[in-house]
Order: C-alpha cells, then structure tokens, then sequence
C-alpha cells in the first residue's frame, strides 16, 4: 500500500497478483504519483483543478461552436475529432478525479449500518466511486485502452491542427508567412475567420477554445501521463497498437455518420471535395490518421519508460 506521502510500495507476495503480473490493479496505480514530492492530497487538488478546468474548456468551446457561423447546425459539434478528443479526456479525468478522492480521503469501505438507511446509500456511493481493488484482465484491458486512447486522441488532435489544419487554411486564424488557399466556410470543418486577423486579434472567447481545445489538452495529457499516475507501460504492446487502430477506425466510422447526419465531415480532410475533388486522396489522407494514431501511441510509451526510469516505479 501507500500513505499519503509515499507512492504505491511492492505487496506482499502472499498476496494475489493483478493482471500483467503487476503488484498494484492498474485503477489503484490511476490514483497515486510515482512522484514523492505529489501526495495524494496534493495529487487530487491537482486533478480538481484539472478536471474543473477541462468543464470550463467544454462548456466555453461549446458556446462558442454553437454560436460561430456556419451553415451546418449546430449536430455537427459531436461528430468534430476535436470535440470527440476532448469528452473522452475529460471522461478519464472525471473517473480519476472520483477513484483518487474516494481512495484518498475514505481508502477503507466502512461496513453500512443496518439501521440507516442513508449510512447504506452513503456506503454504496462509497463503493461505486472507489477505484476497484481486483480487476479481470478484461476490465484491466478497457482501463487501459481509456488511459491510452484518453492521451493519444488529445496528442494526436493538436499535432494534426497545427502540421495540417493551420497550414492549410483550417485552422481559424490568419497565420503569418505561411501561404494557403482558403475553402469556402460553408463546406469547412474549420473555424470562421477574418483572413486579416491573427490568432491573438480575434474575440478572446474564439482564442481561448482554439488554444485550449488543440494546445492546453495536449499539455494536460503530457503532464497527467508524466507526473499524476503510476499506470506502467501498456502491455500487451500488440494489442494496445491494434486497439488505438481500431479507436481511430471507431472515429471514422462516427465521422461518417455525421456526414450523413449533417453533411459535414468532422475532418476537412475526409471530404472529397476539399481533396480537390479525390475521393482517393480522402481516403489516403483517412488512412494516414489511421496511422498516426499508434505512432503517438509510441510516443506515450517512451514518456512512460522515462517517468519509470525517473521514478524507479515499482
């Protein structure tokens, strides 16, 4: 176990093992820093905030898409990558935030009194936001895709946005020195723009969703994998690379609804008629996300072996 000044320390050997032969169930790792310096009390301030502020990134981006002007409704929020990214960050943030706070300040599940029936309700909340103790190598597997595709999809969303998007006319502000030939907003997944305007010229609630949504969120996922879990290495590595294949596969699939929803694609990249008319470099182009998304995937494996190395994680 742990206390509330030292990381997860090795169990004993009599008792059992969680899946992938680890000593701690990756939902007790989920709840502790590797980290001495961070506390559990420290460590669940840092998640409120955390989390708190990725409400505020959702509820002002959602204003601000609901009311910028584009002449598809307002359905085509869900199906945006940028939007899915965001909600499946801010969900992993939501269980942690609960299994931390449960962990930290009530680690042991009181008996419920029989006799009360709001010590039997209290006692049930208790257990349902607590971080399970033993889990299946199935549930240890679902954790650990939402741990992987809850940090790939933010990573993967800002490189897209500032290597692809801002260069090529997508990326909602005017960007000095780098020509681009600009669509028609109409048929668009980019924001509405004045060409004439920078990033940092335009209304403040439109800088602060573009900076937040596809720059703040990158960070958030950097600084959660490096310093406010002890989650190891993904393994198996194979089924963890097919598993993000088959997330992204997923957001195509979603992104196709939506174009059948709303006509409008949640990637300008994935409409033919912004390829130039190619259905062929919409589907290369649909392809290459596909990729990326295990190449980051192995960029957060290398910042988790170097947290281990630092850390000397048990």
């Amino acid at each position: 176990m742990a206390s509330d000044t030292t990381p997860l320390l090795p169990q004993s050997s009599r008792e059992p093992q969680a899946p992938q032969g680890d000593s701690h169930p990756i939902t007790l790792r989920a709840c502790h820093s590797p980290w001495r310096a961070i506390n559990q009390k420290t460590l669940f301030g840092g998640r409120f905030a955390i989390t708190a502020y990725l409400a505020s990134v959702v509820g002002v981006a959602l204003k601000y898409k609901l009311e910028r002007e584009d002449v598809h409704s307002g359905w085509r929020i869900p199906f945006e990558f940028s939007s899915v990214s965001l909600l499946v960050q801010f969900l992993y943030h939501l269980v942690t935030l609960a299994w931390t706070g449960v962990h930290t300040f009530q680690p042991t599940s009181a008996e419920p009194d029989e006799d009360s029936e709001s010590s039997t309700v209290g006692a049930f909340f208790s257990r349902l936001l607590s971080p399970p103790n033993r889990v299946s190598n199935l549930e240890h597997f679902i954790f650990s895709m939402l741990y992987t595709v809850s940090h790939v999809f933010p990573w993967l969303n800002g490189i897209m946005y500032w290597s692809v998007l801002v260069p090529s006319g997508h990326g909602g502000f005017k960007i000095p020195k780098f020509p681009h030939h600009h669509h028609d907003v109409g048929n668009s997944t980019g924001v509405f723009y004045d060409p004439n305007k920078g990033l940092f010229e335009e209304d403040d609630i439109k800088a602060f969703s573009i900076l937040n949504i596809w720059s703040i969120t990158a960070i958030i996922a950097f600084v959660e994998v490096a310093f406010l879990n002890s989650i190891r290495r993904q393994s198996p590595v194979v089924g963890h690379v097919i598993g993000t294949l088959v997330a992204g596969g997923l957001y195509l699939a979603w992104a196709g609804i939506g174009k059948l929803a709303t006509n409008h694609w949640g990637l300008f990249f994935l409409d033919p008629e912004l390829m130039g008319n190619s259905t062929g470099a919409a589907v290369a182009a649909a392809g290459g996300f596909l990729l990326a998304a295990p190449i980051v995937f192995t960029y957060m494996q290398g910042l988790i072996v170097m947290r281990e190395a630092l850390t000397a994680t048990r």
